[in-house]
């Protein structure tokens, strides 16, 4: 066997095993009983091990060393050896053991954070986070850094990524924010919230989102849409792209556009082939690219008046309330600026901030400045700063991402970046696509998830982000873009 048959074998194995993982994942957040949690934290553990050992093999060692000199490679192929190598360097040091160890303490930290945002009481998930952050800062120790550990982490999601590099990116972006979102809240109209006040049945409003999904492309037959307490998507293998998603009697919108962002999330692994899951390619460019999708979906798209036009016939035939209103009203109110507690319900001109308290906060706890027993405090002060509220229990602040459970420690600024990297893409795509507005006014999505298909989905992480902006845009990442979208959408909005 040819060392590049042989790579593509030993790959093939970690990606079932990964299979597994997401599959046992997946049932934990949806069905799993919760006298389950032991048993499958050691089963989980156990899988990581065996995974993590395959891919730090001396095998896989000397696979990269004979490929990387070798000729004649596919793109795909020479990405996945440039990719994994990378990723095999970084995580050559860490010992198989500690892998097993991080799984277990993981799943155990999100039975507790479920336990905890349910009765609103950080003290239930205060140790487990402790626990969770002592393996982050080793491996941060393990991978190495430069500057800041906190650095080692965002390679993990963002390669070529820095905190000096973020810093960059939100000075300007906050600079531009704070005084905007004031005159929006002094001199602006806000429109009215009315027509979403009553009481909305989940049921009805799940069978919505799944009509919402299959609207924008979303393929049933290699998915799935299941109730969870903070929304997901995970892959599960080629032909399996799962949706999780949650809803508020009160608070239709909710659902709706957590639908469209988890979907927009799935569009982009159903649209990669299945040679590139099999490379270890199938995660997308970055995880701040793959949230662009899901941010364009859900704000570019399911924000949009054209979207509004279409859906508001749909929106009736399950709410028949909605029968006789307004589209524009329907698109406006769907818009409202408002600082809020929770980030998955920020309106877009507020939803940075978000990311940038949690930044500071991230930040902090892996250098060590802030400790874990602060955090609910700190937590409410940099509400106030950023936003001007202060959230009224924990579960409404420090409790209300699953993500530190999950020791995703490095992941939250991919949400500012997704941000950032839709506006640019969809400035290039409306160029492409000047009748794009009267496409999805008629309810024709096609044309949308063609051009995504084509300069985004199908190249999976063929490229790294960098190279993937400025192969789209002719640009590397330009924040402009999204400070023109948001200020030119919402003066118009708010009548400024």
């Amino acid at each position: 066997m040819d060392s590049l048959t042989a790579y593509k074998a030993h790959l093939a194995e970690i990606a079932k095993l990964h299979s597994a993982q997401a599959l046992l994942g997946w049932d934990q957040h949806t069905h799993m009983p919760k006298k389950g949690v032991t048993a499958r934290a050691q089963v989980a553990g156990k899988l990581s091990k065996m995974a993590f050992e395959l891919f730090v093999s001396d095998k896989m060692g000397e696979y990269l060393e004979e490929l990387e000199k070798k000729d004649g490679l596919s793109l795909e192929e020479k990405a996945s050896v440039r990719r994994v190598g990378r990723d095999y360097r970084r995580h050559q040091a860490i010992p198989p053991a500690l892998i097993e160890e991080f799984t277990i303490a993981r799943s155990e930290a999100q039975s507790a954070w479920v336990k905890a945002r349910e009765i609103s009481d950080f003290s239930v998930f205060r140790p487990h986070l402790e626990k969770i952050i002592d393996y982050v800062r080793r491996f941060a120790d393990y991978f190495g850094y430069e500057e800041e550990p906190y650095d080692a982490l965002l390679e993990e999601y963002e390669p070529g990524m820095t905190s000096e590099r973020l810093r960059e990116i939100i000075a300007p972006l906050r600079n531009e924010l704070v005084p905007f979102l004031k005159r929006l809240i002094d001199d602006g109209t806000k429109p009215s919230a009315d027509v979403w006040k009553g009481t909305f049945d989940v049921e009805t409003q799940r069978s919505l989102a799944k009509r919402a999904l299959e609207i924008i492309g979303y393929d049933f037959s290699a998915g799935a849409l299941d109730d969870v307490a903070h929304p997901f998507t995970t892959t599960i293998g080629p032909g399996d792209v799962r949706v999780t998603n949650r809803y508020l009697e009160d608070a239709p919108l909710s659902g709706l556009f957590a639908a469209l962002h988890e979907g927009g999330h799935a569009l982009y692994n159903q649209g990669m082939g299945e040679e590139l899951y099999y490379l270890l390619l199938a995660d997308g460019a970055s995880h701040g690219i793959h949230e662009s999708q899901s941010r364009m979906i859900e704000n570019q798209i399911g924000r949009s008046r054209p979207f509004w036009h279409f859906f508001q016939p749909i929106l009736a035939e399950y709410f028949p309330q909605f029968t006789n209103v307004d589209p524009d009203v329907l698109y406006r109110s769907a818009n409202i600026v408002e600082p809020s507690f929770i980030r998955v319900e920020a309106d877009e001109v507020t939803y940075n901030f978000h990311i940038m308290l949690r930044f500071e906060l991230e930040s902090g706890l892996i250098e060590g400045s802030i400790k874990v027993s602060d955090l609910p405090d700190l937590w409410n002060e940099a509400m106030e700063r950023y936003l001007g509220i202060t959230p009224p229990d924990d579960a409404h602040g420090v409790l209300q991402d699953v993500h530190w459970s999950m020791g995703s420690f490095g992941y939250f600024p991919s949400y500012m970046l997704g941000n950032l990297y839709a506006a640019q893409i969809f400035a290039r795509l409306r160029s492409d696509l000047p009748e794009l507005d009267e496409k999805i006014a008629s309810g024709d999505f096609e044309p949308l998830l063609s051009w995504l298909r084509e300069n985004v989905h199908r190249l999976g992480g063929i490229y790294d982000p960098n190279d993937l902006i400025e192969r789209i845009t002719g640009e590397g990442l330009n924040p402009s873009y999204f400070v023109s979208y948001v200020t030119d959408k919402y003066s118009e909005i708010y009548r400024l």
